[in-house]
């Protein structure tokens, strides 16, 4: 991982349940090398022996670049060492079916944020929505949306009555960013078959 940093690469890290139970932070030897870590907030706050998933992300962050703190219902909390800038955004209530990949979609959606050099805001925004779609559907690498499905889910939101204006706001950077929708919301995909009966 140092060899990939040094040539320019960049590493976003996340962990797995440690099932050793040690919770071992300087284990992590590679963060340093990273250009953020993304753990969830129980992971976070194990790591660092705080009770508190935001004092977990600023612990983290004198240790990586870049702690991102996924927060689950209430959303993601990222705080950047360089520039001391924190940024919280919260989650898009949605009713969740399968929660499977929702983890490895938000780092997706973080990184193509942060590849486009978007705020950090914008970021943790684009990442929570793209985990909030995903679980709406069944499956992991299948219930990631693509641009179509967050297209069309900004179309949607917009021409709702009653929207909140300042939950409009957090996703206006997407209106220059998103193809025109060409189907109505809600998109229905490909059902998995392994698992299912009809």
């Amino acid at each position: 991982m140092a060899t990939a940093a040094r040539r320019g690469a960049l590493v976003f890290a996340d962990v797995g349940w440690d099932e050793t139970g040690r919770w071992d932070l300087d284990g992590l030897t590679d963060l340093e090398h990273c250009q953020a870590f993304l753990p969830n907030a129980e992971e976070a706050m194990r790591y660092t022996r705080t009770d508190c998933p935001r004092a977990a992300a600023h612990a983290l962050a004198e240790r990586v670049p870049l702690a991102v703190v996924t927060l689950g219902a209430q959303g993601a909390y990222a705080v950047d060492s360089a520039t001391g800038t924190t940024a919280e955004v919260p989650a898009i209530a949605v009713e969740a079916l399968d929660p499977t990949g929702a983890g490895d979609v938000f780092v997706a959606g973080f990184v193509t944020g942060t590849l486009a050099n978007w705020p950090l805001a914008d970021r943790l925004a684009f990442a929570g929505l793209t985990a909030a779609l995903s679980v709406q559907e069944f499956g992991g690498s299948l219930s990631a949306p693509g641009w179509a499905e967050i297209a069309a889910w900004w179309q949607r939101i917009r021409t709702l009555t009653g929207q909140d204006p300042a939950a409009l706001q957090r996703y206006a950077f997407l209106q220059d960013l998103l193809p025109a929708a060409a189907r109505p919301w809600p998109l229905r995909r490909a059902v998995p078959t392994i698992g299912f009966r009809p």
